[in-house]
């Protein structure tokens, strides 16, 4: 009898201690933040468990806060009157694709819609659910259908500070049927699981959804990261997570080519690819390495910048000149500054612009080898068509740019005069 007594005792002992232990495991995880629950059930491709960048904040304050600043972390957010860049407010809000049909930006109890007219008479209207684009250059604006993903037909152009149509869609006609694959969204979101495909159309699960490049895009999935860390907080070395700066030179490439090596072909699912994980074995791109002259601009950074002269005769990376924590945008002071460190006198290779008044060749690199061209894949039209405009984008094909050198040149000159009066 008491030999049956000891055995209920103890089942009940290891009963507990599982319990216990699987509650500390939940208090761990969740201490470190409190909006680390909401990614709990949010898992990567390859099993690891998402912890959600809030919880890297206690031990990376500074990077967290200056990286929420950034375009990647901004790329993707819920449609809300502080995410969304265009104006609501009455005379702003229409852009007309033809006397006959315009869209109207709207806000009321319903939330923030696109609303389509035809001869003054609503046919539909659709919410402004998720926003793709942090607002730097542009956005466009996706509406969900039960479980499915369409573009809607009005974005926004921010150097004009106006709607437009949005990229590939007709000018002079409503379409609102542009379906969204998951491929798109494995390049502004975090994580966007895929439940399966009906007819050829990616179906989601919107409880899985991690908005923005986050930290965990570029460091992997983190929840055992911090359960270790915060367990043993005198553990100066990093456990559990993935440090960029530590890999090869094609494997950060790889990191970046993810989404700036244009259109390319799956061999495995979208978001199964990790940092550090060779590129091509997920994916193969759809142009040839000979053919940089007809790549756009728009869409392939990667292979410019590999095409080009100071890629090839260097070890650089996309990190030599650009520092994914910071909001860096729009600095050709600061991007010059990094260009010294090959281009020097010291080196023999510095500009030989002669010089002029108010030129300063270290301050600006960019608008003379990396100018801002025009994309012939996307053309904006805006409300006043006057305006309308190819999408600019600055080049990664470092090499000298005869017409737009000039260009530069010549607002220099503008500028000098325009001062010296």
């Amino acid at each position: 009898m008491n030999l049956k007594f000891y055995h209920i005792a103890r089942y009940k002992l290891v009963i507990f201690l599982l319990i216990a232990f699987v509650w500390s495991s939940l208090i761990i995880c969740n201490s470190c933040n409190n909006n680390t629950k909401n990614f709990i059930g949010i898992i990567h491709p390859n099993g690891k468990q998402f912890a959600g960048s809030e919880t890297c904040k206690s031990c990376h304050k500074h990077i967290f806060e200056s990286h929420g600043l950034t375009a990647h972390s901004n790329t993707s957010r819920p449609g809300s009157t502080t995410s969304i860049k265009g104006s609501f407010d009455n005379g702003k809000n229409v852009f007309e694709l033809n006397p006959h049909v315009k869209v109207m930006m709207e806000r009321n109890a319903e939330g923030l819609l696109q609303v389509i007219y035809i001869n003054g008479k609503e046919v539909i209207r659709q919410p402004m659910d998720i926003v793709i684009g942090s607002g730097t250059k542009g956005q466009t604006y996706l509406s969900w259908a039960g479980k499915k993903l369409f573009q809607l037909p009005v974005s926004y152009y921010a150097p004009l500070n106006a709607w437009c149509n949005s990229p590939g869609y007709p000018t002079d006609k409503i379409m609102i049927n542009r379906t969204i694959p998951v491929r798109c969204l494995e390049c502004h979101t975090t994580n966007f699981k895929k439940t399966e495909a009906i007819n050829g159309v990616d179906e989601f699960d919107r409880t899985q959804v991690m908005y923005g490049v986050d930290c965990e895009r570029c460091h992997g999935p983190a929840a055992e990261h911090v359960a270790f860390q915060k367990a043993h907080p005198d553990e100066k070395k990093a456990k559990f997570i993935i440090n960029p700066a530590l890999l090869s030179r094609q494997q950060k490439l790889d990191n970046c080519a993810l989404c700036h090596s244009g259109l390319r072909e799956n061999s495995k699912p979208s978001f199964s690819f990790v940092t550090g994980d060779k590129l091509d074995d997920y994916s193969t791109p759809d142009y040839k390495a000979d053919t940089v002259a007809q790549l756009d601009v728009h869409g392939n950074q990667y292979g410019l910048l590999t095409a080009s002269k100071c890629f090839k005769m260097s070890k650089m990376d996309c990190s030599s000149c650009h520092n994914v924590h910071v909001n860096e945008a729009n600095n050709p002071g600061l991007f010059s500054l990094r260009c010294m460190n090959c281009h020097n006198n010291d080196n023999h290779n510095f500009c030989t612009q002669p010089a002029m008044p108010g030129l300063v060749l270290k301050a600006n690199c960019i608008d003379c080898h990396m100018p801002a061209l025009p994309s012939k894949k996307i053309f904006l039209e805006v409300e006043d068509k006057a305006k309308s405009t190819p999408d600019l984008i600055r080049t990664h094909l470092i090499s000298i740019y005869k017409e737009q050198t000039k260009l530069y040149l010549l607002r220099v000159q503008s500028k000098k005069a325009v001062n010296k009066n």
